[in-house]
């Protein structure tokens, strides 16, 4: 029988990119997932998605996603949560400049640096928050949060907003870990490399070598794809990683490697 077969999970940013697809492959491979997003819900959703159109920065909102995903739970706990709700607003010379830009803190505005860390880190935290005590009352649970390599080293470029923000989520994951492990809760990190998603299609699309140039510097020479990412949340999650908690799994196809 397949592991995530009636499993519930909570997934953040499931409007598009990444934390949509983390989401139809869990429901894919059976769970029952309710889909959390401040966008409209996007087309042709699986039966098995409940899709909550919410910001997660309001604290309402994750008390509220796992209040319905008790709901259809068969045991009213919430099993999962990943936290993959995430904006990296870099202002790219062939692209419109965003409403608010991430860059160096010489040049960020506090309201742009506010916004980044509601999103990125608190909203997480709200989140996490909100399923901690359905987990400790069921003896269990996993949570997996989307980070990034820049959290671990640097971003590519300046975008010293994003990168605080993963640096705290992956630190956040780790204080998790060590609290609630004696709980039966664990919690870790995916830190991509460069993934092709739909928030930075548009850099590729108006710069026809940048992909080129992005795997270059990749010692498998290729970027990532949302299905790389899945499959390291995929394993995150699943029992087979039972012993796993308070570590940052990177997918980067070995970018680190080449950064010194």
């Amino acid at each position: 029988m397949n592991e995530f077969a009636g499993r519930t999970a909570v997934v953040t940013g499931a409007g598009g990119g990444m934390g949509l697809a983390i989401a139809q492959d869990l429901a894919g491979l059976g769970a029952h997932v309710v889909a959390v997003d401040v966008k409209e819900p996007p087309a042709g959703l699986p039966h098995a998605v409940t899709y909550v159109q919410a910001d997660i920065s309001d604290p309402t909102a994750g008390p509220r996603a796992v209040a319905i995903a008790q709901e259809a739970s068969l045991d009213g706990t919430v099993d999962m949560l990943v936290n993959a709700a995430g904006v990296a607003w870099f202002t790219d010379p062939g692209l419109p400049p965003p409403p608010l830009a991430d860059g160096s803190i010489a040049d960020i505005t506090p309201e742009a640096w506010k916004r980044v860390l509601d999103i990125n880190l608190t909203g997480s935290m709200l989140m996490a928050r909100a399923a901690l005590p359905v987990m400790r009352a069921h003896g269990s649970g996993v949570m997996v949060h989307i980070a990034s390599i820049a959290g671990l080293r640097l971003a590519d470029g300046s975008l010293d907003a994003y990168q605080v923000s993963k640096a705290g989520l992956i630190s956040l994951s780790r204080a998790l870990a060590a609290q609630y492990g004696p709980d039966g809760i664990r919690s870790n990190t995916v830190c991509p490399g460069a993934i092709v998603t739909p928030m930075i299609a548009g850099m590729y699309e108006n710069d026809p070598g940048r992909e080129a140039s992005m795997a270059s510097r990749v010692p498998l020479r290729r970027v990532g794809t949302t299905a790389d990412v899945c499959s390291a949340v995929r394993y995150l999650l699943s029992d087979g990683a039972s012993f796993v908690t308070g570590t940052d799994l990177v997918v980067d196809g070995g970018w680190l490697t080449n950064m010194g």
